[in-house]
């Protein structure tokens, strides 16, 4: 399954996917799949952002991504459908930080197991959030960012959830690359994690919880 994480690095698409096509075929688990691509996106990420790579490559990569997760999609719901998660998470990555890479990579995992995703995309304003919240009513919110300067930008975020009084019954998870360089305690929200796999198996938990 390397050979998927491979490809998408090399942002070969055809490679990308004739490695699903070969996994499939000798019955391999899809979400074993889907976390393969998501490492070899990761990694095209990682070289986004030391300079090997630039934002035409990151572009590819993601839609390369998309492109898998789209014949994944139905291998996963045949071989997991009944014990799909229902719910619905709002995502965004908060105002004034225009990355997404994280972001739609939670989307996607999310999406693979069945939870409907309001995804707000980049330099989402604190309203947009409440209003999302007020129109979907997730279970979870989910924000996203790269900059150092965005940790103020989530807790406000969270304040402002709190002051509207939509808090009771949803839970916040903050994620992304500044997430692994501070300390954690100084985010206001119920997770933080660098972790999409980890946060994704908590968004899971909490929503099996509140249903």
């Amino acid at each position: 399954m390397a050979e998927l994480a491979d490809a998408i690095v090399a942002l070969d698409k055809d490679s990308a996917l004739a490695a699903v096509q070969k996994a499939l075929a000798a019955e391999a688990d899809p979400l074993a799949l889907v976390d393969q691509a998501r490492k070899g996106l990761e990694e095209v990420g990682e070289k986004f952002d030391c300079g090997q790579f630039f934002l035409m490559e990151l572009m590819r990569a993601a839609q390369i991504f998309q492109s898998v997760a789209e014949v994944l999609n139905p291998r996963i719901v045949e071989a997991y459908g009944d014990v799909k998660t229902d719910g619905v998470v709002v995502l965004g990555t908060v105002a004034g930080d225009i990355h997404d890479l994280g972001k739609n990579i939670v989307r996607i995992l999310l999406e693979c197991r069945g939870v409907k995703v309001i995804d707000l995309g980049v330099d989402v304003p604190v309203a947009k959030f409440l209003e999302a919240i007020r129109e979907h009513g997730p279970q979870v919110v989910g924000m996203s960012a790269l900059l150092t300067a965005s940790v103020s930008e989530m807790n406000q975020n969270v304040e402002a959830i709190d002051a509207a009084g939509l808090r009771a019954g949803v839970k916040i998870a903050v994620g992304g690359g500044i997430v692994g360089e501070i300390d954690r305690s100084n985010l206001r929200a119920d997770l933080a994690t660098a972790d999409a796999n980890a946060g994704v198996r908590q968004i899971e938990q909490w929503i099996g919880e509140a249903g």
